[in-house]
């Protein structure tokens, strides 16, 4: 039954980072990016509960509340706010059409299909399924992130990428051990912090967040 739950998960998370790729403002990265943080927190949850009650493990739980925290309400808060800060124009932030981008996304899920077809996950307790919808988060977050032209943008982009990864380690892995979690979390805050205030340098600079100002300072 698990097991299924987290299939299921694992393509409702597939299907928001194309909703991601189909928005065009960057309130709407930050509200799809806190959807795809609920359903990982959520297959955490699941694990954890099934992981609690197999081998009485608390700590797959721990780590379910602490993506709560962090990425479902502390960062996208966050980001909110220096979103809120930041004198923003209302312009195009994609460098491709919406639907050209999203027809690139499914060509990586296929590319994804493909490249891991031969790859059998079911003994580590991952199925194929899983492992393709997980990988083709990562990718997907990769081509958001370079397919977008303001540092917000760009920031979430990354943000998503990690979630693949950690999707990806948590269902390969049944659950990692809590110090790798706590580490990645305090990187992903350092991460997020440090952008923050790069994003409002970049506005005081230039009275833009688009990244593509920074070729002014060519000499």
């Amino acid at each position: 039954m698990s097991e299924n739950l987290l299939e299921t998960l694992s393509v409702l998370i597939l299907l928001s980072s194309f909703v991601l790729m189909a928005n065009k403002r960057i309130s709407s990265y930050i509200k799809s990016f806190r959807i795809q943080s609920m359903l990982i927190a959520l297959a955490a949850g699941v694990m954890g509960v099934r992981s609690l009650s197999d081998e009485g493990r608390w700590d797959i739980l721990i780590v379910c509340i602490l993506i709560v925290v962090l990425k479902v309400i502390y960062i996208p808060g966050l980001l909110n706010r220096t979103y809120a800060s930041v004198r923003y124009k209302v312009e195009k932030d994609f460098i491709l059409n919406i639907p050209i981008l999203v027809l690139v996304c499914c060509g990586l899920v296929v590319f994804s299909y493909f490249t891991l077809a031969t790859i059998d996950g079911s003994s580590q307790g991952m199925s194929n399924m899983q492992l393709v919808n997980s990988v083709s988060v990562i990718w997907i977050g990769l081509f958001f992130m370079i397919s977008r032209k303001k540092a917000l943008g760009q920031i979430i982009g990354f943000l998503v990428i990690e979630n693949g990864l950690y999707i990806t380690a948590m269902l390969a892995t049944q659950g990692m051990p809590f110090i790798v979690d706590l580490g990645i979390f305090i990187d992903l805050v350092t991460f997020v912090l440090i952008m923050g205030m790069l994003t409002f340098r970049i506005n005081d600079q230039f009275d833009s967040i688009d990244t593509d100002q920074l070729n002014n300072l060519k000499g």
